[in-house]
């Protein structure tokens, strides 16, 4: 009878952690999901940040262009 009690015992702990390690690898495969999902958004956003840094960067030299005419303007009534 305690064999019979212990096998019973133990094939039900098996299940148990068959049932936690059948949860744990799905957690597992969401987050690698989340981590690929994460790392696509922060690629996106350092392309993002590659083209506002052009932009800033041409609105930077509109800018300097623009003041050496204003510069150039005065320059002839002086």
């Amino acid at each position: 009878m305690n064999y019979e009690l212990l096998s019973k015992l133990s094939m039900e702990e098996a299940e148990k952690y068959k049932n936690e390690a059948l949860i744990l690898k799905k957690r597992n495969e969401i987050l690698h999901n989340e981590i690929e999902t994460l790392n696509l958004k922060i690629k996106k956003l350092e392309e993002e940040k590659q083209s506002l840094e052009k932009d800033i960067e041409a609105y930077k030299n509109a800018l300097e262009f623009k003041e050496e005419k204003q510069k150039e303007h005065f320059t002839y009534y002086s």
